[in-house]
């Protein structure tokens, strides 16, 4: 038989359980002892207090019966200690203090702290926890070497912005490494210029600036020029024109992550002032209502928001573009069923295709 097969040792299984059963009834009787011992320490520290009632008026130092329950209460509770200290579940044995916090609780709370601590231990017996119930445990979070960013042939954006992140790396290589980060989209660099605003590396920071800073004048030198266009339009076709052309240069400003805090919300106020300005002479023009539902969910107004994406929608705006930003809007305004319902339109592997690739994850995200 399977059981009477003999271990390494040559001790055939079935003794060796005998032997475990038999130490594990030893175990429990000598612990079940020393409950019943710090119950008697216990009781006999009551006995004293009962049959001296002077003994709560005479709190002398050389008083002889508080010495006896003083000395007979520590008896109890170091016993009462041990056994907690030794019943205890094998996760909490390894705890440093248990067998003290138990011993002073007894000591310092009479009778009830026996009672309290044996009755905690017989209730978690009685009733232990699910056998299924899963336990938790503490996960160092994941690193990013990268130094063996090196070794991957796809995603340039993401090892050039590794090789910047590596403050530990050559500053060459990094110089390098953000000369070659204005070869991406400007987004991008815009991006990954602001975080190295605080480098550590001079030469780091102040290329970082200059990219930064030639971004920006790029498009306001393009601003100033429509500006100067706008006051000298002839009439309003021409104004509306120039209204549309600034509206959409402003935004590119904070398209492009190249304003932030109070320059954002002027910038906002100027993509707006311009947007409704184009929408009095060509209310059809669907690209201003777009950016007037993009500055409104800037904005945390998503009723606002709604709006003006479905009158994009309704003059013709792509619905591709615009039905993340109205899932965007319900999220704001937390219909969690309606952001479901929005994106399942774009569920289909052509409107998935159609879709920006950073939105791609939200859209499969909410109609898996």
């Amino acid at each position: 038989m399977a059981d009477a097969m003999p271990r390494g040792d040559g001790t055939p299984r079935w003794q060796n359980a005998e032997r475990g059963g038999a130490a594990n009834v030893l175990r429990w009787s000598l612990l079940l002892a020393v409950a019943c011992l710090a119950i008697a320490a216990q009781w006999q520290a009551a006995r004293i207090v009962l049959s001296s009632p002077d003994i709560a008026g005479n709190l002398t130092v050389m008083t002889h019966p508080l010495w006896l329950v003083l000395a007979w209460q520590a008896v109890s509770a170091c016993l009462a200690g041990a056994f907690i200290a030794r019943a205890l579940p094998p996760s909490y044995r390894h705890r440093r203090g248990a067998t003290w916090h138990a011993a002073l609780i007894c000591f310092f709370l009479p009778v009830v702290g026996l009672f309290v601590l044996f009755g905690v231990m017989v209730i978690g017996y009685l009733f232990p926890p699910p056998r299924e119930a899963p336990q938790s445990v503490q996960v160092a979070a994941p690193g990013f070497v990268t130094h063996l960013v090196a070794r991957v042939q796809h995603g340039t954006g993401m090892r050039l912005r590794a090789r910047l992140r590596n403050v530990n790396g050559e500053r060459d290589d990094r110089v390098a490494a953000l000369v070659s980060v204005q070869a991406l989209p400007s987004r991008v660099t815009s991006e990954i210029a602001r975080d190295l605003l605080a480098d550590p590396v001079e030469e780091v920071r102040l290329l970082a600036y200059g990219i930064l800073d030639g971004l920006e004048k790029r498009i306001m030198q393009q601003i100033f020029r429509m500006r100067d266009r706008h006051e000298a339009a002839q009439d309003e076709d021409e104004r509306a024109d120039t209204s549309r052309r600034l509206a959409q240069l402003y935004w590119e400003l904070i398209y492009q992550n190249l304003v932030r805090g109070e320059v954002l919300r002027f910038t906002l106020e100027r993509v707006e002032f311009f947007a409704h300005a184009t929408l009095e002479q060509h209310e059809d023009d669907a690209s201003m209502w777009y950016l007037l539902g993009r500055c409104s969910l800037l904005r945390q107004a998503p009723e606002a928001a709604e709006m003006y994406l479905r009158h994009a929608q309704f003059h013709s705006f792509p619905s591709e573009r615009l039905l993340p930003w109205l899932a965007e809007a319900a999220f704001q305004k937390r219909r969690y069923d309606r952001v479901t319902q929005l994106l399942g339109g774009l569920g289909g592997h052509a409107a998935l295709a159609a879709v920006a690739p950073t939105v791609q994850p939200a859209v499969r995200f909410w109609t898996r």
